[in-house]
């Protein structure tokens, strides 16, 4: 090689090095001014309090306990407008209500039901949640401030937070829609058998109606027993505690519902006047004079009257003086949706990702106490025994761990509540569902009537053990019973421990039967009533934290980016979606309860993936 030769190639890398550098100090340069940018925009869009205003609640879409999916996902979508599910916390409209109480800025509390979708754990509200709310609108009316319900019509769910209000307004063209509680579903027996579809089900409890829908072509007699107690009292609780709240008769919705057709009769189909003559509404106004009525209370402000948002509100009072995120903490632990094995997004509960978090409170010095929050109907039996596990190894470790129900907690929710030291619920949680079962649909018949059929060889007699084509063999069947029934007297064994109650107790009151949390209480299988609040008060008792400690909800980390993503989501109400681009349309008729139940059926099959086929799980379809 010649010196030229040498020489060019010296200069050539080292040119290649200046413009690598170059390049790269450039992007840095250029990610870091775009980051300050990004984060400029939204520190001047910081949210402020008018020094007097009314706090607007207004739920959309689900209720639910955490968002679910990717939160930076989510958040791309709503600054994109694109249509996702509608989802609120509970959580959120409960903390808002209970930190504007006290705030003297906040003069009104403003109700705007008109997006929330009802209809139990299949999405929208349930029971238990509309009380949480419930209770959180009680003690903001003690302190002598106006509550409002501003709606054009109302759902059952909705009706419920807007008899909370001092001052329920209905639009002329609006309506009431009661219609008490039921648990209603598709049976798939005979369209299975016409399809030639045999589905060997294996189960144990009377009452573990799970599987009923593949078996039977209507609801059994165990299961209507059952599911007739529970829908009873979530009834009783609703009609006692909207009456107590707008002073009627303890009948009075009864009557309602009964004599709707005679008396909305005498009214000419006056729905709005029906409910008005009824006791159900205060007034019955347009929309501008429904917000003329909170004007004389808070004031003007662009055309209407002056309020902040319940999120902005929490946005805009997000202090860390106020709520202090450092120091000895109770940490929560959502664990929310089915249970499935491994890592799962929020909205599911993964059998692995879910022990993660627990684990990395057991090993977080600050974090005294857990409270694991569940709202779940169950699902994998693994899972979930993998994380009442982990539950076990941090109580082992000297940390209190709380139990606080949300609206179901049954089956394999129960599964990984048990351990708690101490469990509340509410009286109207669905709980229990003590059972299991397993399912493996074969097709040799619906294959046949196309003229398909299968054979071959095997070297033992489960070779073709799982083979969808051929009929499940007797040996087979038997090896799964067996296992069932093996996991069946596990599930009670660990209940009967850790609840400090006979296996023949648990027995009894297991074999899969769904509990109102009413009921609960009395077998022993909760401890206490109470919300969330309760639970962590309970656990920094426990923990011996005195009144001074930190809250802290322990879920997984988010990226830089993320962070930033969802923060300029979250920086201005303009770029909020129209409630109207959500998935599923609002109003008292979004939907027939037979879709929702299609729909929920089919979510539910992605459960349906543990390692052996053997599940805790409940369909608490109550709407």
């Amino acid at each position: 090689m010649s010196d030229k030769n040498f020489i060019v190639q010296i200069f050539g890398g080292t040119w290649r090095l200046w413009d690598f550098l170059c390049r790269l100090v450039i992007n840095l340069l250029i990610t870091v001014t775009v980051i300050f940018i990004l984060v400029g925009i939204i520190s001047s869009h910081q949210l402020q309090v008018p020094s007097r205003a009314a706090l607007v609640v207004d739920p959309q879409g689900d209720l639910v306990e955490q968002y679910s999916g990717d939160p930076a996902q989510r958040a791309i979508n709503k600054l994109l407008g694109q249509k996702q599910r509608q989802q609120t916390r509970l959580r959120d409209v409960v903390a808002a209500i209970e930190r504007a109480k006290n705030d003297s800025r906040i003069k009104a509390l403003v109700l705007e039901t008109d997006d929330l979708q009802g209809g139990g754990f299949l999405g929208g509200a349930a029971l238990s949640d509309l009380q949480d709310i419930g209770q959180a609108i009680q003690d903001f009316k003690k302190t002598g401030k106006p509550v409002f319900a501003l709606g054009d019509a109302y759902s059952q769910s909705q009706y419920y937070l807007a008899a909370m209000a001092n001052t329920v307004f209905i639009h002329p063209q609006g309506m009431v829609f009661l219609h008490g509680y039921g648990i209603y579903q598709p049976y798939f027996k005979q369209a299975l058998d016409k399809l030639g579809v045999e589905v060997n089900i294996f189960r144990v409890g009377k009452y573990k109606s799970a599987v009923e829908p593949f078996m039977l072509n209507g609801m059994s007699p165990d299961a209507r027993e059952d599911w007739g107690q529970v829908v009873g009292v979530l009834w009783n609780a609703y009609q006692h505690d909207v009456t107590a709240a707008r002073k009627l008769k303890p009948n009075a919705l009864n009557n309602y519902i009964d004599n709707s057709a005679t008396e909305l009769a005498a009214v000419g189909g006056d729905t709005a006047r029906l409910a008005l003559n009824s006791g159900l509404v205060d007034k019955i106004a347009t929309e501008d004079q429904m917000e003329n009525a909170v004007i004389k209370v808070v004031g003007e402000s662009n055309h209407s009257f002056r309020q902040i948002d319940f999120l902005d509100y929490l946005r805009a009072t997000n202090d860390d003086r106020l709520h202090p995120v450092s120091g000895n903490a109770v940490g929560i632990i959502v664990a929310s949706g089915d249970i499935v094995p491994g890592d799962q997004p929020s909205g599911t509960i993964g059998g692995d990702s879910t022990s993660d978090l627990i684990r990395k409170a057991r090993y977080d010095n600050s974090i005294k106490a857990v409270v694991l929050r569940v709202d779940s109907p169950g699902g994998s039996a693994f899972a979930s025994d993998l994380i009442l596990r982990q539950i076990e190894l941090t109580k082992q470790a000297g940390k209190p761990v709380i139990v606080s129900m949300g609206s179901v907690a049954a089956s394999g929710g129960y599964w990984i509540s048990m351990a708690g030291d101490q469990i509340y619920a509410n009286p109207t949680t669905l709980t229990g569902s003590i059972g299991i079962f397993g399912m493996f649909p074969t097709f040799q018949k619906t294959l046949a009537k196309l003229g398909i059929h299968t054979d071959g060889v095997g070297t033992t007699p489960l070779s073709n053990a799982f083979d969808v084509t051929q009929p499940m063999s007797p040996t087979v069947q038997k090896i799964m019973q067996l296992d069932i029934d093996n996991g069946y007297q596990e599930f009670i064994t660990k209940v009967a421990h850790n609840r400090h109650l006979s296996v023949a107790d648990v027995n009894n009151i297991g074999q899969g039967r769904v509990w109102s949390g009413l009921e609960a209480k009395k077998l022993g299988l909760i401890d206490k009533f109470g919300n969330l609040q309760d639970a962590v008060a309970e656990a920094a008792k426990l923990a011996k934290l005195g009144p001074h400690y930190a809250v802290r909800y322990i879920e997984p980390p988010l990226s830089l980016t993320d962070r930033l993503i969802i923060a300029m989501a979250n920086s201005t109400s303009s770029l909020r979606l129209n409630p109207a681009a959500g998935l599923q349309p609002a109003g008292v008729f979004s939907g027939t309860p037979w879709y929702a139940q299609m729909q929920r059926m089919t979510e539910v099959l992605k459960v349906f993936t543990d390692p052996r086929g053997i599940y805790a799980y409940c369909f608490c379809n109550i709407h």
